[in-house]
């Protein structure tokens, strides 16, 4: 169909205009005759009405012919200039204008395809030297890309909301051991939330701690923290801040290693030293016993019964000291570090307050003990037994003492009446701390001990925890320097650091800085009402105007019903080839945690988003994603051209389409088109997302309906 264009209509009120005006002249010089000459006026349109009304609509005719090739002859060439010109110089310089028009149209078109041939070659040059000199720093990238690689630790780059710039191939492996392409439900990937992967609660202590760090010279400014994720693996991790220029904290960088094996390790050396002494143990009283039987009359028996008595009883006192020194040194990886335990017990004392209207009535003999811990998960798991013995004895006021003696802290925690039975108390040791492990399992790894002291009736009011307060093995302290963005060049690029997300509006945000989720579906047919079903869904993401060709997602899906061979012919998927696989009831949840927080980008995708919305009933999941579309953006930009489907537009922008009819293949190519059309958005005022929302609501293609 036509579209209205600023010609026609400029024609249209033009004719309305001149029509207005003859009729206000004919009406005029209607009035001036007499009543002799309108009779003879009538009697000629009476008599001569078909000829009269026959050379109007010929003279209409002719000047609807002259308008039409003053229109293809003058208007359109012109228009056409500037929308392929525009296309040579912002998108593809490859384009050329074809040869069309009058004879000045045409020498000018030749003009210009002269001016591109010099533009592409010119541009050509330029990226040959820029090329060129980009082969001098490559082994110093490919060096330091190896080495991020091959670190022993994984390695995630965040900017300060916790948005992903960076991760080696470590990361990518400890948090999606076992997934495919496009199959994990954890995605790790530029530009997403790290906060899927760790809890954000502990982030934010990291981030708070070390703030008061980098306040406090001399100090170092890094944060520790242990915590399981989502494969069940353990991993110590360390939090360093990157600073601008001005000191200013702008990101942050996660290094961390798993230390599964070391915790296993840790409980096997431990349950084996229990059933060391409990065996010693049997073996003493067995001598014991042997040594006090009646029957022996040797004049040496008393002195060798006491010489081995002595030694016996220095067996258990010497396991004690060898079993310490052992966890102690397999213990040396974790990363315990010091705490003023003042001020930890007044955070305590105020998270608790918080939380669960709790009152701790605080009593410390020395206030500038140091304790070692991993804060979070030792005031978590304190502040959890407070909770629960408060639901026990259902009050809400304990008293919690502290004193250092022999290089442990004591914290002993009492309150008035209830008693409790110590077994009820127990099973506080083997539940889970919210996200993290057991209570018991959080203090053996803060190399803690739990004590239960009981009355004679096996009833307590009183509960000690011991924790370090110095190592007899010195701790292997890490001290890292933050990292200052301008000391050093750039290899990667982390303009991500500069983004503002806790201030930025959607739909204000310039195009270029929304993350973009670009997909397209693969159906049995296209009546998405009428029974047709999804059999592929594939997405590829925009991060910072960059195609991230690592961060996809594919599948195909069981439509549970025959795929019509008209179909087939044209995307190549066979019942067989879906048979068995996941349904959309699966599928639909994986794909909306991917495109999570971006906006949904697709070429016609009111069709993709219609086969979304008739399956909301049975999957229970609602897209409400910002939406653009390619082919609505093409006709913004070229409403001159009268084809706007995929391969039409690639043509003009010079791209190759791979894979075409593939959910894959068309979704980055429809990511290639977007990218192509950006600078001509902006060229033309379409700089936010609402700017390209308002403006592709106006197109004829906008009224397409499914």
């Amino acid at each position: 169909m036509m579209q209205t264009n600023r010609f026609w209509k400029f024609v249209f009120f033009t004719l309305v205009a001149t029509l207005f005006l003859m009729a206000g002249i004919l009406s005029f010089l209607w009035q001036q005759l007499t009543a002799e000459e309108i009779q003879a006026l009538s009697y000629i349109a009476v008599k001569d009405g078909v000829i009269i009304t026959s050379l109007v609509l010929i003279f209409a005719f002719v000047i609807f012919i002259g308008l039409q090739i003053i229109y293809l002859t003058y208007i359109k060439p012109l228009k056409k200039i500037c929308a392929e010109a525009e296309v040579i110089y912002s998108t593809n310089p490859s384009h050329r204008i074809k040869i069309t028009g009058n004879r000045d149209f045409k020498r000018l078109f030749t003009v210009i395809n002269d001016f591109a041939d010099m533009f592409e070659n010119l541009n050509k040059t330029i990226t040959e030297q820029v090329l060129t000199a980009r082969k001098e720093t490559e082994k110093e990238r490919n060096l330091l890309a190896a080495i991020m690689s091959e670190l022993p630790h994984g390695v995630i780059i965040c900017n300060r909301n916790g948005r992903i710039l960076l991760f080696n191939s470590l990361a990518k492996k400890t948090f999606t051991p076992d997934s495919g392409i496009g199959r994990s439900e954890i995605f790790l990937g530029l530009g997403r939330s790290v906060f899927h992967l760790f809890d954000k609660a502990l982030i934010a202590h990291a981030i708070e701690e070390i703030e008061e760090r980098l306040n406090t010279p001399g100090q170092s400014v890094a944060s520790y923290f242990i915590t399981p994720i989502h494969t069940g693996q353990l991993i110590s991790t360390e939090a360093i801040p990157v600073l601008d220029p001005e000191n200013r904290m702008t990101g942050f960088i996660l290094a961390f290693q798993d230390i599964t094996d070391e915790m296993n390790l840790y409980d096997m050396t431990h349950e084996k030293l229990i059933s060391l002494k409990k065996d010693l143990t049997v073996q003493v009283e067995q001598i014991r016993d042997l040594l006090n039987r009646s029957d022996l009359k040797f004049h040496d028996i008393p002195s060798i019964r006491q010489d081995v008595m002595k030694m016996l009883d220095l067996w258990p006192h010497q396991y004690e000291e060898v079993s310490e020194t052992l966890l102690d040194a397999i213990a040396t990886r974790i990363p315990l570090t010091r705490h003023l335990l003042k001020d930890f017990l007044s955070g305590l004392k105020q998270k608790v307050k918080d939380l669960y209207d709790i009152h701790l009535n605080l009593s410390m003999i020395d206030e500038e003990s140091n304790m070692l811990a991993d804060t979070y998960s030792f005031s978590t798991a304190l502040i959890f037994l407070f909770q629960n013995l408060s639901e026990m004895i259902h009050t809400r006021e304990f008293n919690l003492s502290s004193f250092q003696n022999n290089g442990f802290i004591i914290f002993e925690i009492s309150w008035q009446t209830p008693l409790l039975e110590k077994h009820r108390i127990e099973t506080l040791l083997h539940q889970r701390v919210n996200s993290l492990p057991s209570l018991f399992y959080i203090l053996k790894q803060n190399k803690a001990l739990f004590q239960i002291l009981c009355d004679s009736h096996g009833s307590s009011s009183r509960i000690n925890i011991v924790a370090k307060a110095e190592s007899k093995m010195p701790l292997k302290e890490k001290h890292q320097s933050p990292v200052i963005t301008g000391s050093r060049p750039e290899f990667y690029d982390l303009d991500l650091f500069r983004t503002d997300e806790e201030d930025s509006d959607l739909w204000n945000t310039e195009l270029k800085q929304i993350t973009y989720t670009v997909f397209d579906t693969e159906t049995t047919g296209l009546n998405p009402d009428g029974g047709d079903e999804i059999i592929s869904l594939a997405a590829v993401r925009i991060v910072n105007n960059r195609i991230v060709y690592q961060d996809i997602f594919e599948e195909l899906v069981d439509p549970k019903r025959d795929i019509p061979m008209e179909s087939y012919r044209i995307h190549g998927i066979s019942y067989e080839m879906v048979t068995g696989k996941k349904d959309i009831r699966t599928i639909l949840p994986a794909f909306r945690d991917y495109a999570a927080e971006t906006v949904f980008m697709g070429h016609n995708i009111a069709f993709d988003m219609k086969m979304f919305k008739v399956k909301e009933e049975l999957t229970g999941i609602k897209f409400l994603n910002p939406v653009l579309d390619t082919l609505l953006l093409s006709a913004i930009l070229h409403p001159i051209h009268d084809h706007h489907d995929m391969e039409s537009i690639a043509e003009r922008l010079g791209i190759n389409i791979i894979g075409r009819h593939t959910a894959l293949g068309d979704a980055i190519a429809t990511a290639e088109i977007f990218l192509k059309l950006l600078p001509l958005l902006n060229s033309n005022g379409v700089l936010t997302l609402r700017d390209a929302v308002k403006a592709s609501k106006k197109t004829y293609y906008a009224r397409l309906k499914y």
